[in-house]
């Protein structure tokens, strides 16, 4: 049974963890992309000495308290050594995402003052180079590849710096050990920068305040319900650690906890990673829940009799999930719960539950839950995971809160809603509909942002979320939409975008869509089919399109088609399917919130041309701009 201890340091919290279960495994990965390092282990007693060579290698290069260190790699054990290796020498981590563009690396190491760069090939160490002269403060790189030799003095591998703080231990333990010991919850533990959606990021400053705070309501909340996190845990860690959504509910919970943490290859084999390293929970965006439900429905409409049969199944599954509700709409998912089933409907659904049972292995055998915040999930996604015995727990959280404020209990969730306050925060609306919240987790302030970090507080002291919700009868809250997303028509109406999209998020002929109407007279849409559902239906039936002009790319825990050829888009049966799901969508709206026109694109939105933000959120200002023409023949 896990003994939760109040108010540590990140620094406290790993030594504690260590102490009690040093031999226990902290991290599972894939030896054979790090050059079969440890046979693809570490337990907590061997994660710790790399942490002090690694911290002994800093301080030998003369860190000093306070100073700021990025980490620019894809999700590692390696990233996890560098992180608590650097928060213990009392530094502070500057997270960057890997896949961000020279011109943006360099707004971040300029803004923070980096002295040092963590990257994590040599495809990030060629960005970085050429912008090198730009960033005055940034001394040196170490890139985490450890075979990589440099002949620039100012790189170095990991190796290296590991082999330079064992050299150097004797001299330099004390020292370590002063610094990590002397750390206060006061102290800046890192900045993260905003993704950006509308403009420019901004480094929100957490301390170690913060995420102790933020992981004592985590712990409080599984307690409650009846279902403690513990050291028998695993934690699979495949969103970028460089948000705070995995860095804080996965690693850094992780640590708290003395649980596993497991490494995805990639987000490209996600779905293998899962049965592999069998979590009991990971953390995951609402975009790739939709891929797995449409990867799930393109299988069924490959097979008629597959798809009867789990017809059948899901309507029998949606008779024992009412069994499940209480009066406000939300559901026990507990798996102790009682269900008090009729004889008759308590046959079918043993019946059902056999192939209920072939999706769940999907995940492993271990899932306890997952979680999925960072943008709303659709409440009939959330009822099809439910009913076919996945639980998906929504949240509310932001960089600025440490993740969740708000997150819907085992016990009680609710479809369409992300759940109460969490414990040890407070949420409040304000006139305007805007969420205000205090309490645990807060930031203290945005780097170098005096009148931004102003603005983002109330007078009294709540930090003003710049999100839109309503608050329902039983402390519930549900989000509108972003407050600088709304739409506002030339008629002086208000329309949502979140609203739109989410209704097409279980189409799977539909993939990804923008909502337009800024100062217009009427909603427009930019619309992405579902190219590989596309490509299964024309194959199938026998309908030709130009091969050649198919590309793919690798995403979000699959692999993805990104671009088609204009002969495959116009094709009829495609548009009048499209057509077919926009009018379905417009009939579940008020007027002035229906779709008027809508253009088809035969490409993605994404990461790599600055469409989406890293938990793939559509970047408005640069989607405007990439089809401003498009856009404009829309209301011509």
């Amino acid at each position: 049974m896990y003994e939760h201890v109040e108010n540590l340091t990140m620094s406290q919290a790993f030594a504690r963890t260590v102490a009690k279960h040093g031999d226990r495994i902290a991290q599972r990965f894939n030896p054979d992309l790090y050059y079969g390092d440890n046979g693809g282990q570490f337990t907590w007693k061997e994660m710790q000495a790399r942490v002090e060579d690694i911290a002994c290698g800093f301080l030998s290069l003369g860190l000093e308290k306070g100073q700021r260190v990025a980490i620019m790699a894809t999700n590692s054990p390696y990233w996890t050594h560098c992180d608590v290796a650097l928060i213990n020498c009392a530094a502070v981590v500057v997270t960057i995402y890997p896949t961000l563009s020279l011109n943006e690396v360099s707004y971040i190491v300029n803004d923070s003052e980096c002295r040092y760069l963590i990257a994590g090939n040599t495809d990030i160490l060629n960005r970085v180079m050429p912008g090198w002269d730009e960033m005055p403060t940034l001394e040196k790189v170490i890139i985490l590849d450890t075979r990589y030799e440099s002949d620039d003095p100012r790189v170095m591998n990991l190796a290296q710096l590991m082999k330079l703080g064992q050299e150097n231990r004797s001299r330099l333990y004390d020292l370590y050990q002063e610094r990590w010991q002397n750390i206060t919850l006061d102290d800046w533990a890192t900045i993260l920068y905003t993704s950006g959606t509308t403009g420019q990021g901004k480094g929100v400053i957490l301390t170690h305040w913060c995420f102790s705070s933020r992981v004592d309501g985590v712990f409080y909340y599984f307690l409650n319900a009846g279902h403690p996190l513990n050291h028998e845990d695993t934690v699979l860690s495949f969103l970028p650690l460089s948000h705070i959504f995995d860095r804080g509910c996965s690693q850094w919970l992780a640590i708290w906890m003395g649980a596993t943490i497991a490494y995805a290859d990639s987000p490209a084999t996600m779905m293998d990673d899962l049965k592999k390293y069998n979590p009991t929970w990971f953390s995951c965006v609402p975009r790739l829940y939709e891929r797995i439900y449409m990867a799930f429905q393109q299988m069924l409409e490959a097979s008629p009799m597959k798809k009867k049969l789990f017809t059948w199944a899901l309507g029998v599954g949606e008779q024992v999930l009412a069994y499940r509700m209480d009066q406000f709409g939300r559901y026990d998912m507990r798996p102790e719960y009682p269900l008090c089933l009729p004889l008759g409907l308590r046959i079918k659904y043993k019946l059902a539950d056999k192939l209920f049972a072939k999706v769940r292995e999907l995940f492993g055998t271990r899932l306890r839950f997952s979680f999925s915040a960072s943008a709303g999930i659709a409440p009939e996604l959330l009822k099809f995971f439910y009913t076919v015995g996945v639980p998906v727990l929504e949240g509310y959280g932001s960089t600025e809160t440490t993740s969740a404020v708000c997150y819907n209990p085992m016990r009680a969730c609710k479809p369409g809603s992300v759940g109460p306050q969490a414990n040890a925060s407070e949420c409040r609306v304000a006139e305007d509909g805007e969420l205000e919240v205090r309490g645990a987790g807060i930031f203290i302030g945005y780097l170098n942002k005096p009148e931004e970090t102003r603005e983002a507080f109330t007078e009294d002291g709540w930090f003003k979320t710049g999100d839109l919700v309503v608050k329902d009868i039983d402390g519930y809250y549900r989000i509108v939409d972003r407050k600088k997303a709304i739409i506002c028509l030339a008629t002086g109406k208000n329309v949502a975008p979140y609203k739109l999209e989410s209704l097409f998020s279980t189409s799977v002929e539909i993939d990804q869509v923008f909502i337009i109407g800024d100062e217009r007279n009427y909603i427009t849409a930019l619309i992405v089919p579902n190219f590989l559902h596309y490509i299964e239906v024309f194959d199938r039936n026998g309908i030709t399109y130009d091969k050649s002009k198919i590309k793919y790319m690798e995403a979000g825990g699959s692999q993805l088609c990104a671009e088609v050829g204009e002969d495959f888009i116009n094709q009829p049966l495609l548009r009048e399917q499209i057509e077919a799901v926009v009018q379905k969508v417009n009939s579940q709206l008020e007027n002035f919130e229906t779709i008027k026109r809508y253009a088809i694109l035969p490409n993605r939105f994404t990461e790599e041309k600055g469409e989406l933000t890293p938990t793939l959120k559509t970047k408005k200002r640069v989607i405007m701009q990439n089809y401003a023409d498009l856009i404009e023949s829309l209301y011509q």
